[in-house]
């Protein structure tokens, strides 16, 4: 029978950010395209509207402007790549502006969760 080897002696375990990033209706997917070339498979995306005051909306709609919250796990190496990638879309058009955070996590519970989260 052989030894145990803790998974952490034989990999580098690397931070994991969870990542949100809110963007106009018809984004969500583009955004979560960018989330899977930068290997993250886990996203989802949130259905929601916008909350600024009614004077920002355009005189010719009173409803709040929909929007898209991708929600994915990404690794440390990959989150400067995905940043500037993001910046760069938010460049692109009116329709494609949005923002996009990253909250470093720093407790998960067992390794079979973390290989899943980081691939």
């Amino acid at each position: 029978m052989s030894d145990f080897i803790p998974y952490e002696a034989t990999h580098r375990i690397k931070q994991l950010y969870l990542v949100m990033t809110i963007v106009n209706a018809g984004q969500g997917e583009a955004v979560a395209g960018l989330c899977r070339d930068n290997e993250a498979y886990f996203s989802i995306i949130q259905y929601g509207k916008g909350t600024a005051p009614r004077e920002f909306y355009s005189f010719s709609s009173a409803i709040a402007p929909k929007k898209e919250i991708v929600i994915s796990i990404l690794r440390e190496d990959k989150w400067p790549v995905y940043r500037s990638q993001i910046k760069e879309r938010f460049g692109i058009s009116e329709m494609s502006k949005g923002i996009s955070l990253a909250i470093p996590l720093d407790a998960i519970a067992g390794v079979s969760i973390y290989k899943m989260l980081s691939n």
